[in-house]
Formats: structure tokens, sequence, C-alpha cells
């Protein structure tokens, strides 16, 4: 048997990841066995590697964390009909759900890796995965607007819309604002945005129609309430600590009839990524409070976007199955914002998760396997 072996996390608060041997994973039924070719690293993993049990508190360690994968399938589960689009040697993006409280198992974290024997694989340093093969995450628009993107995708909605809807995505930049743009304007929908003037073209070649500068938020609002007169703006997702007040501050100043839905991807955190727990927690009780204010006061209602849904639902199979093969051939959906690559191997993983914290623009960071 290959020599098996991944970055665990190997208790609460404990740094770095410690590469470690590690079970060679088998898949379930409606599972993918996936040799990973690069695995890209999210925020909240470096939460949950600062934090604790304070989030995923029911994770046991040790752990191995993780979410996106890109790799190749080496087995396929049992169940011919959860998994018979894919095939051994498909080449498959993914996300992996070890992490979530119904799975609970680090076999199904993204950065577990298998280092073959000389002569068993032709490719060196794959990494091995469990995904299931349902589904994804993917961000979303809103509640409402939801129920018909897989509608909207496929052309079917899209055409007998009569009237531009608008919605607001505070954070275009970022690896999520980047997916969202493209998904949303597949989706038919007209989408303004903010990030840094330098990554205006890359959000407008995304599809946005309009870019605004974040980083004066209080002109960024005025303007962006300016260009929505007169439009029907469905809502806004917001992706980014300060994000959420400013998405609201632009729906609030908008007229009556506008839908004043917030959909939030992040939550708030203090300036200083080091904080500590009790900042932490004054900063999200702080924003809850002010956004309930907002609710009673001006009618904006909001949610907390968690993709991990989608594994089961038709808007995974929307997206995944039905349009991102398409569209990725086709050109209509592009990779993006550009990935950066920290290094290759395991030991790269927490390398990676402390160049996030520091904080990247318009990059996702990526370790190769």
């Amino acid at each position: 048997m290959p020599e098996n072996k991944a970055a665990y996390l190997m208790g609460e608060k404990v740094h770095p990841l410690a590469v470690k041997p590690a079970p060679y994973p088998s898949p379930g039924p409606a599972q993918l066995l996936v040799r990973a070719a690069a695995v890209a690293v999210n925020l909240i993993e470096y939460i949950k590697q600062d934090l604790g049990s304070l989030l995923y508190g029911w994770v046991k360690f040790p752990h191995v964390l993780g979410s996106d994968v890109a790799g190749t399938v080496v087995e396929v589960g049992s169940d011919e009909r959860a998994v018979k689009r894919f095939r051994p040697g498909d080449r498959v993006i993914g996300q992996a759900l070890g992490s979530e409280k119904k799975f609970n198992d680090p076999a199904m974290g993204e950065v577990p890796a298998l280092r073959p024997a000389a002569g068993q694989h032709d490719v060196p340093n794959p990494g091995f995965t469990v995904l299931r093969a349902g589904g994804g995450a993917a961000p979303r628009p809103l509640d409402r607007e939801l129920r018909s993107l897989p509608e909207r995708l496929t052309g079917a909605a899209a055409s007998q819309k009569t009237e531009k809807e608008t919605l607001l995505i505070w954070g275009g930049s970022t690896s999520v604002g980047c997916n969202a743009i493209q998904l949303t304007r597949a989706a038919g929908y007209e989408v303004v945005t903010t990030c840094s003037p330098s990554n205006f073209p890359l959000v407008k070649s995304l599809g946005a129609a309009a870019a605004f500068d974040y980083r004066d938020p209080g002109a960024a609002v005025s303007e962006i309430a300016q260009s929505c007169r007169g439009k029907k703006v469905v809502g806004a997702l917001s992706i980014g600590g300060d994000a959420g007040r400013g998405c609201v501050e632009v729906l609030r100043q908008l007229p009556k009839d506008t839908r004043r839905f917030l959909s939030r991807v992040s939550y708030p955190t203090p300036q200083n990524q080091d904080a500590g727990l009790p900042a932490r927690i004054w900063c999200m009780l702080s924003f809850s409070v002010w956004l309930w204010f907002q609710s009673v006061r001006h009618g904006i209602q909001s949610n907390v976007v968690i993709g991990t849904p989608l594994e089961g639902n038709e808007v995974g199979r929307a997206i995944y199955e039905d349009f991102l093969p398409r569209a990725l051939a086709t050109g209509r959906f592009v990779a993006a914002p550009e990935a950066e690559v920290v290094g290759k191997w395991l030991e790269f993983v927490q390398t990676a998760l402390d160049r996030l914290k520091r904080g990247v623009s318009a990059k996702k960071l990526v370790v190769e396997m």
C-alpha cells in the first residue's frame, strides 16, 4: 500500500498544521475518491485554527481542514445513480465536506495526500480526498432568486424576463465575488460591485456593469445608490468584514419599493486579525444589534449564505452539472481571480493559510500536490 499523509489540525488553536501519516480513504456509495492536483485555502480555515471550538465545535481532532479541490477521480462509489457521471481518470473540481457536522470526517478534507511508491503512479505526489458526488459550493443570489437560479442558468427563465434586475455585490474582486459576479450575470441579472480601482478591469471583464471604490465607504454608498435609482434592485450580497454595513446603507437609500434584502457571505471581524475572542464576539454582536435595528426601522431583511446545502439540492446540480462544464468549455465562465501557487506539497498548506490571514487582493492562494 502506498504511503498516505495528511496536513492535520491536531487540536484547538494548534499551529502549525502537522504533516503525518493518514489512512488511505475509501469512497462511500455516493462518493468519489479524488487524487488532488491542487487545493485552495479559505479564510474559514485559518479562522477555525485561530478560534478553536467556537467555530465548527463538533470537529474531532486530529482533523483535516479544507474545501476547494481539483484533481482526478481514482475510485467511484457503488451507488450508480449518484456517481453515474464519473469514471476513474475524470478531471474534476469540487468541494470537500469533511468539516460539516453530518460528515465530520478527516478523509473528506481537502488536503489529505498520497505519496506513491516508486513506479506506482504516473503523477508525482498526488493528493487524495473523498468527495460527495452530487454537489458543491457556490455563492448564491438571494432567497427568492435562488429558487429560480437553475432555470436562469440554463436560459429557460432569463429569456422570459421583461425587466432587468440588479444585484449589488460588495467585494467583487474576492474569490467568492468573482464567482458570484459570473453566476449572477449568467442567470440574467445586472451586477454592480465594489473593489479597489486597480481591480475595476477584472470585475468588469467578468460581467459587472459598474464598479465603485470601497475604500471610501461613504462615497461608495452614495455613488452606488445614485447609480441604482430607477433600477429594479433585488438586494445585495456582502463579502468582507465591513461589507454588510455598506450594503445596508445602500439599500436604505433606495426607494421603499426596493427589495431590501441582504445575503451575507462573511461576518464582521476586527481590523486586527490576531484580536482575541472577546474582540471578535463584540464585533459580531454589535453588528447583529445594528442590523436588527435596521431591520425594524428600514425593513432590511437578511440571511447568511451557507454553501454546503448545495450538495444535495437542485441549485448545486444546476451549477456543477448543467452550467459549469459547458460554460468553462466555451469561456462563458472563467477561473477567477488569478491563482497564486504558494508551494508544492503539504508543508505549504500552513504557509498559504498564514499568507491569507495577512491579506491578499484579487488572488486565490493555491497549494499544488
